[in-house]
């Protein structure tokens, strides 16, 4: 008997987020504490000195630029509607003179239920629409504002300039609902969401559901909430960000609520998943091969280990005190309790989260102190190491992977420990990219000459050297 393509859909969706995959790994799973006083360590001093030969190093200004090279941005603002000033005034109800005075005040929204503006940066469909509200975000601006309302209203034929005016019809309502408690729109913005959503617009669709699950303004009504959800939810589960989580959470409180009269059906579509996945899982895992992420598992786990130090050393020298505190302790925590399974995954997340607003918080502040300029410098180094150490490995791994791919008939290369550790890397190596290129752009905002000292980059396949 086929099953509907409902059913197919919902399935494939739930096999591909329902049980973490288990690592077969037999490594030293000892994990070392958090350190708070990184940079004053003597192990992170001494290895600022490190001096190598000629032949082992490379010109490190060249070759981290080359690993965290960023690419060109196309101007999407040719892609979108010029700014009409008036109609914007008009749907403000204020000059905009006031609108930018509106701004200069974080967003406070009344609706306790919204995701904040770094969360929702993930909801959007198409690349201009991505990079236009997180300009707005980076930069609130009236300018930004009356282009997402021209491209709005615009009407077009062809696909991805659908989703433009999907995203923009979203981004201008979203943002008079998020700053509803400062001369924002409420009742507009909700109208903008809804027709974003009537146009299949990710994250509106998602806002759209949650205001059916709590009965914002409504009647709570679980089979509308789902409805409305569930194409957000079958986007979110193919991506791992913190908007994609949130969505992915939330359509699960909704289908598998008692009162939800499908719960049934999609406890049926769990069950059918993890036996999938099981079956998956033995099937890539069948070959018999050396699984290689249990002989690199510790390396990935020390690297995550850094990232966090490095994260907590940066949040101290840009002022952010409490927030490096709260993070400090539930990385901690991550370690104290997480089995070598999850601990990757969740420090991956919770690290990405706290360094959108280190990002954030060091693209505001103004110039520091020498004494903090200095750190930063160290600071700078210290992660210049550790993106040559990440991508050291990253090499050597899939070099090792590959060999053992080619001995093994295909199958060690499919194993899922494999792909998952790969993909870790790959993350942990884009991010420290974004902390060097933003204490790049800080260092260019307030004049400030920073330069790499010699990171040890071994050129050629081997395993990076013990820090």
């Amino acid at each position: 008997m086929f099953m509907s393509h409902f059913r197919i859909t919902s399935l494939y969706a739930l096999l591909g987020s329902i049980c973490v995959i288990a690592s077969s790994a037999h490594a030293d799973t000892s994990v070392p504490s958090i350190d708070p006083s990184m940079l004053k360590a003597p192990a992170y001093q001494s290895h600022m000195t490190l001096v190598s030969s000629a032949s082992d190093i490379a010109n490190s200004n060249s070759t981290i630029n080359f690993i965290c090279k960023r690419k060109p941005k196309p101007n999407i603002y040719k892609k979108l509607e010029k700014a009409n000033f008036k109609k914007l005034e008009k749907s403000f109800g204020m000059s905009v003179a006031e609108i930018d005075k509106m701004l200069e005040a974080p967003a406070r929204s009344p609706i306790p239920f919204l995701p904040s503006f770094n969360v929702i940066k993930g909801g959007f469909d198409s690349p201009e629409g991505k990079e236009l509200f997180e300009n707005f975000i980076n930069n609130p601006n009236s300018e930004d504002l009356a282009i997402m309302l021209a491209t709005s209203e615009k009407s077009s034929f062809d696909t991805k300039a659908k989703k433009r005016i999907a995203d923009a019809t979203f981004a201008y309502g979203i943002i008079h609902m998020m700053y509803g408690n400062q001369g924002g729109n409420i009742k507009l913005g909700e109208k903008f969401v809804k027709a974003a959503a009537k146009k299949n617009q990710y994250a509106s669709r998602y806002i759209e559901g949650v205001f059916w699950l709590y009965g914002y303004n409504r009647n709570p009504n679980l089979t509308n909430a789902a409805t409305w959800m569930r194409p957000s939810y079958e986007i979110a589960y193919k991506q791992k960000d913190d908007f994609s989580s949130i969505v992915s959470n939330t359509f699960y409180e909704i289908v598998f609520h008692p009162s939800y009269p499908q719960r049934d059906l999609y406890i049926d579509l769990a069950t059918q998943a993890q036996q999938m996945r099981a079956d998956l899982i033995n099937q890539m895992n069948s070959g018999g091969g050396v699984n290689t992420a249990a002989l690199f598992r510790q390396d990935v786990n020390d690297l995550s280990i850094r990232r966090v130090n490095l994260l907590i050393g940066l949040g101290n020298i840009i002022g952010m005190g409490d927030q490096v505190e709260a993070y400090q302790l539930a990385a901690q925590d991550i370690v104290n309790q997480s089995n070598m399974d999850t601990l990757l995954d969740e420090l991956i997340v919770t690290s990405n989260a706290f360094q959108a607003s280190v990002e954030q918080h060091l693209a505001e502040i103004d110039e520091l102190d020498q004494e903090a300029l200095d750190m930063l410098k160290q600071l700078h180094d210290l992660n210049g190491e550790y993106i040559s150490d990440t991508h050291q490995l990253l090499g050597f791994y899939t070099a090792t992977s590959m060999v053992a791919f080619m001995n093994s008939e295909g199958a060690n290369m499919l194993n899922t420990d494999t792909l998952n550790l790969m993909y870790e890397l790959g993350v942990m190596r884009s991010k420290a990219c974004e902390v060097y290129n933003g204490i790049n752009d800080y260092a260019q905002k307030v004049s400030f000459e920073i330069e790499l000292s010699n990171p040890v980059i071994v050129e050629g396949i081997a395993r990076p050297k013990k820090k």
